[in-house]
């Protein structure tokens, strides 16, 4: 993890962003280093315990952990962004509807869950579900639908 922020020159005007898999890291890097102020998701896979019931990707979860939930539970509580806190940091999670690879609810419910803890455990987290939008679509800039991922990096970056 990041020791600090002076050391690697990130200001407050950094962005940490990952699509699939990558959204599930960043999320993760977010709650482990405090620096980080802003974290987009998009089409993450938010839940690990929920990627490894449905066997997401032939069971990557498994492998990317060296474990199943009940084999390896220290790995699956600091790896995944539902049981983790980041209190620190803006979070924007966003979905296609038409997501066929992670589905849209990764993201619905963990948006849900986080904005229903009381008081100081609630988080600074919002949820950009695209109309129709598959799973590729929030990364290939010459989709419409990367127009709406740009805006609101550039909104986090103001």
């Amino acid at each position: 993890m990041l020791q600090n922020a002076e050391r690697y020159k990130l200001n407050s005007k950094a962005i940490v962003m990952g699509h699939s898999a990558g959204g599930q890291l960043a999320l993760c890097l977010a709650a482990h280093e405090s620096s980080i102020t802003r974290v987009v998701s998009l089409a993450g896979v938010v839940d690990l315990h929920r990627a490894y019931q449905l066997h997401l990707s032939n069971d990557a979860v498994v492998e990317f952990l060296r474990g199943k939930p009940d084999e390896v539970p220290d790995h699956y509580r600091e790896a995944d962004p539902t049981m983790l806190s980041i209190p620190q940091a803006a979070q924007w999670l966003i979905h296609g509807s038409g997501d066929d690879t992670v589905p849209p609810d990764f993201s619905r419910d963990y948006v849900s869950a986080k904005q229903k803890r009381p008081g100081k455990e609630r988080e600074d987290v919002h949820l950009l579900e695209i109309a129709g939008a598959g799973h590729i679509d929030l990364i290939d800039p010459r989709t419409p639908v990367w127009k709406r991922v740009e805006e609101i990096v550039l909104q986090l970056a103001a």
